[in-house]
């Protein structure tokens, strides 16, 4: 059985995080969903993801392009991951995924980065700062891997 962290930010890639892993595709393993939350909702939150698992949330747009709370958030991850005695972790983006695979990396755990679906013809920044970091870096078309590199895997379109 493994641990595993859901990464994603808040709307349409949490959105397709949520569409991939079921609790069906889950399984038996455990999971926690790392995301972001308005402040506002953060107080309204149950902190659960699938109805089963526990939650974990930074404040949306807290990372901005400032590079210590970058680091201050991989130092956050870094604890959570520890704690939470985390086996893999999965993202699929966006500005919470850099510093999520970059604990990962320093913790020696493995990590899929998933290009998001919409992404047809161009990379996206986050995307490019995973690829340096993740052990597996998915792409959903195939012509995408052509704009990454040769890391990067077309496994078919996953949703």
């Amino acid at each position: 059985m493994m641990k595993i962290a859901f990464v994603a930010s808040k709307g349409g890639h949490l959105g397709q995080i949520k569409i991939i892993f079921t609790n069906e595709v889950i399984g038996k393993n455990e999971a926690i969903l790392v995301t972001e939350s308005s402040e506002r909702d953060l107080r309204a939150k149950e902190g659960y993801f699938n109805g089963k698992y526990r939650a974990y949330f930074f404040r949306k747009d807290y990372l901005g392009l400032n590079p210590f709370r970058y680091l201050s958030a991989i130092l956050q991850l870094r604890t959570l991951f520890m704690k939470e005695k985390i086996d893999i972790v999965v993202t699929n983006g966006a500005q919470i995924s850099i510093p999520a695979v970059i604990a990962a990396r320093l913790l020696r755990i493995k990590s899929i980065f998933i290009d998001t679906i919409v992404r047809v013809k161009s990379p996206n920044w986050s995307a490019r700062a995973c690829y340096m970091f993740s052990n597996k870096f998915v792409v959903q078309h195939r012509n995408m891997i052509k704009k990454y590199g040769n890391k990067s895997e077309y496994w078919g379109s996953i949703i």
